[in-house]
């Protein structure tokens, strides 16, 4: 019965050091994950970054620069400008090799491309959160932004009337606001050097004036009936209408009230300080 007593006591007193163990393991564990959390709490992240958009220079001959200010540990505010000169559209790079791919040499929206010049300026304000334990603007991330876009377009339009081929130089301006989101992944190579990529989209609304001052006095009224109809027909999309024309002797003048739909991506390289 002794013996019995001993080895009884015995067991329960190696299960409470056993349990013991555990629990001193378990909670020597937890220290030093949530040191390792504090740690990277603690950890110094510069909270400034100036970059350049790579990806938009070499494709578009589209200069972008932008500034990301931390506000805390994961959320930071960018603000980007934006700024392309005065280009033909079908010698854009990206363009060039999407016309090249997608259309034949004599194909008529292709000659349309050759006689459009775009020059472009926008300015985004940004919100960006990014995932993740490690702290600062590094790391994927979600965004939402506003951008302001003014858009000015010089087109050689040409229209074929019954005796002869219009020529009318139409110079447009536009200007509009969207709202987006987008997604990216930022990275910080030996705590200076920023890598950028990212991909998003924006939606809004664009307003702005287009004017074609030429000589149309020979125009006969079905003529100028059917450039009106021409015209308007360029910005129709599903049956609805956002350019309304108007023809005169003078030329044409065109208003335009419709949506502002635009896709942003970039590769961009910076500086953290």
């Amino acid at each position: 019965m002794k013996t019995t007593s001993i080895l009884k006591t015995s067991g329960i007193l190696m299960m409470s050091w056993t349990a013991s163990l555990i629990l001193i393991s378990l909670s020597a564990l937890n220290a030093q994950t949530d040191s390792t959390k504090n740690d990277d709490a603690k950890a110094p992240y510069r909270k400034n970054i100036i970059k350049i958009n790579l990806g938009a220079a070499l494709a578009l001959k589209s200069y972008n620069f932008s500034y990301e200010r931390l506000l805390s540990r994961k959320i930071s505010f960018v603000g980007g400008y934006n700024t392309m000169s005065e280009n033909k559209v079908s010698e854009l790079p990206l363009m060039k090799k999407v016309i090249d791919q997608a259309f034949d040499e004599d194909d008529e929206v292709k000659n349309d491309l050759d006689r459009i010049k775009v020059a472009n300026t926008a300015y985004n304000g940004e919100f960006r959160f990014y995932l993740g334990r490690q702290p600062g603007a590094r790391g994927a991330y979600f965004a939402i932004y506003g951008r302001y876009v003014d858009t000015k377009i010089n087109y050689q339009y040409q229209f074929e009337g019954n005796t002869k081929t219009y020529d009318i130089p139409i110079k447009g301006n536009f200007k509009g606001f969207a709202g987006g989101i987008l997604m990216g992944t930022q990275y910080i190579i030996s705590r200076r050097v920023v890598i950028d990529v990212y991909f998003g989209g924006h939606y809004g609304k664009t307003k702005g004036d287009a004017d074609g001052l030429v000589d149309l006095s020979s125009m006969s009224a079905q003529e100028k009936s059917e450039l009106k109809d021409d015209l308007e027909s360029i910005a129709t999309i599903n049956d609805k209408q956002y350019l309304t024309a108007t023809v005169s002797n003078d030329g044409v003048h065109g208003k335009v009230n419709g949506p502002l739909i635009g896709l942003r991506a970039g590769f961009s390289l910076g500086i953290a300080f």
